[in-house]
């Protein structure tokens, strides 16, 4: 039989027992307690699995960010009167007027939602401008074009004379020719004649007191549109009145087809006397085979005269090119005010901005009775479904991530749910948390309904860093 442990050895086996569990919960709080404490506060996951794929992750802390939409007003409406009535106190009403705003900052919008009205009066302004620009564009580009013709032709003119010159010079040295010389010199000088006649009907076509009465005549007659229309349209005029208007209309336009009637008269007054010219052209071609040999007899002065030939030529050259170069700009010109009629009136559509986007409204660029003097930002939304979160990721756990992984993304305010999210962008330059941890930002796109998540909100993201393969795996955390 056994002897009963004495009452000594049961304290000391006691005390025993004691300290080694005391060692054995230091050694426990030493290997894997105070290790804990001092590290960063990072959460990694593996899931457990009996065969299949052993992912293994992080989780980072981040704010939802709502991405902003602006509509833009970049509308050009500006024309040369505004440069020069800078000092007129209705200058404004030459860019369009805010009548109501139908938004407000705060307010959810759907795409086609009507968000200003513009006046009336300020549309009909800017149209008007816009159209007078362009007419006068037009106008500037005809007479531009009128210019090169004439202008061509008298520097023609002045080329054949030089040439013409050069056929002359050889007939005057031969006096056995002079009769021949004498129907030459006579043919010239009515050449010179019809020149000088050209010169003078081209000068009245281009000065500036004819040109000044020809705008005159076309702005009486536009002034006298413009009383015809008001007139005619308000029940309230005498019909006294109405027939002065229609009078006064009728006299005007009749002024200005006169005129023009004696321009289209002077032009083919000019072309008659060009046909002119060209016969006694041809005909003192004709003549000139006569004196052939003489020709050759006169080598000399037709060099000289070859020379003044080619100068000639080249002041006919650079003579063409500017009436070109005016002609491209005025027509440059048009092109301008026409792209910016055409603008303003896909602009303008019914008078109404619409929105192109939906969201909520986080400004309003405009108030009303607010002109749209210069561009700038119509409204300002936050589009429903671009909504980002942006976390902090270490140097270790990033080198895992790429633009494009899902990711999974959970939120404070609903616990119950969780979210997708893509990886939309990785930002190379690391940002210092502490001394010791460098991370980088890496941005996610909430991807589903995002209608419940509002800018500010904590989100925590967790991401995929490492898979395995395997039979088996053990649950981990660390």
């Amino acid at each position: 039989m056994s002897k009963k442990m004495s009452k000594k050895t049961k304290h000391t086996l006691f005390v025993v027992v004691v300290l080694v569990v005391a060692l054995l919960l230091m050694s426990a709080y030493t290997v894997f307690i105070q290790p804990n404490l001092e590290q960063e506060n990072y959460v990694y996951k593996e899931n457990q699995a009996q065969k299949g794929v052993l992912q293994s992750g992080v989780t980072e802390s981040g704010t939802v960010t709502m991405g902003l939409t602006t509509q833009e007003y970049d509308l050009d409406v500006s024309t040369d009167e505004d440069d020069e009535d800078d000092d007129d106190e209705d200058d404004d009403i030459k860019y369009l007027q805010v009548e109501k705003v139908y938004a407000a900052v705060g307010q959810v919008i759907s795409e086609g939602d009507p968000i200003y009205k513009f006046s009336d009066v300020s549309i009909e302004a800017v149209r008007k401008a816009l159209t007078y620009e362009q007419t006068e564009a037009r106008i500037a580009l005809s007479q531009a074009q009128s210019e090169m013709e004439v202008g061509a032709i008298t520097a023609s003119l002045s080329k054949d004379e030089t040439e013409l010159a050069y056929a002359l010079a050889q007939q005057n040295y031969d006096v056995s020719i002079a009769k021949i010389n004498q129907e030459a010199s006579e043919r010239v000088l009515k050449i010179e004649q019809l020149l000088s006649e050209i010169v003078e009907l081209q000068y009245s076509l281009v000065e500036d007191d004819y040109r000044e009465q020809m705008h005159d005549l076309l702005d009486a007659y536009e002034d006298a549109q413009d009383d015809y229309d008001e007139i005619m349209s308000d029940d309230e005029y005498a019909f006294t009145k109405q027939l002065e208007v229609i009078e006064a209309l009728k006299s005007a336009k009749e002024s200005y087809e006169q005129f023009m009637d004696s321009y289209d008269s002077s032009n083919d007054e000019i072309d008659d006397k060009l046909e002119e010219i060209a016969d006694l052209q041809k005909e003192i071609a004709e003549q000139n085979q006569l004196v052939e040999k003489t020709l050759l007899s006169a080598s000399q002065t037709l060099e000289s005269t070859n020379v003044s030939g080619s100068i000639a030529d080249q002041k006919y050259s650079n003579s063409l090119k500017s009436y070109e170069n005016a002609v491209s700009k005025a027509q440059a010109m048009l092109e301008e005010a026409t792209q910016k009629l055409e603008a303003f009136e896909v602009f303008i559509g019914d008078g109404t901005v619409y929105a192109e986007g939906s969201g909520m409204i986080t400004e309003l660029g405009y108030e009303e009775e607010d002109y749209l003097i210069n561009a700038g930002t119509l409204i300002s939304y936050a589009a429903e479904a671009d909504k980002t979160v942006s976390v902090d990721v270490s140097e270790e756990d990033v080198v895992a991530i790429s633009v494009g992984d899902s990711v999974k993304i959970s939120f404070s305010a609903y616990p119950d749910e969780e979210y997708e999210g893509i990886v939309s962008s990785i930002t190379t330059t690391a940002t210092s948390r502490s001394t010791a941890t460098v991370s980088y930002p890496v941005e996610i796109a909430i991807q589903g309904d995002t209608s419940k998540l509002y800018g500010g909100m904590t989100a925590d993201v967790s991401f995929v860093t490492e898979e395995e393969k395997g039979d088996t795996a053990n649950e981990a955390n660390s």
